[in-house]
């Protein structure tokens, strides 16, 4: 009887040392396991963060590129508004000139002018009629 309660009790101490093995061996992989998807948790995280800072840095860029072209687009414009005004007064100085040293030509030529767009006119009327 000695023998086989000693028996039993060597087979719970080696059952214990198994169990204890095993559960030490799966406490093991579930920290590896742990410590994998950590890993690649903060690797997942960092290339997230990357490319928001990246993403980030060509929407400021665009917005610079914009603000420039914009810039450039209304430094044109007005340029191109203070010339068409210069030029529109020089023409106007130089009309009242003509029509003073030649008033009878300019009396002519308005005439003309009136009498051209009044056919202008008047011929668009007929066509409209007649449709």
């Amino acid at each position: 009887m000695a023998d086989i309660k000693s028996e039993l009790e060597d087979g719970v101490d080696s059952a214990r040392e198994a169990v204890a093995d095993g559960v030490d061996s799966a406490r093991k992989r579930f920290q590896k396991l742990g410590d994998q998807a950590q890993d690649r948790y903060q690797k997942v995280s960092e290339d997230v963060r990357r490319g928001a800072e990246r993403a980030s840095k060509e929407i400021r860029r665009g917005a610079e590129r914009a603000r420039e072209t914009y810039d450039d687009v209304a430094e044109n414009a007005q340029k191109t508004y203070h010339r068409v005004r210069s030029e529109a007064g020089n023409l106007s100085r130089e009309v009242s000139l003509y029509v003073r040293d030649n008033p009878a030509k300019a009396l002519l030529i308005a005439a003309g002018a009136g009498f051209l767009l009044g056919l202008v006119v008047r011929g668009r009327g007929d066509r409209d009629d007649e449709e």
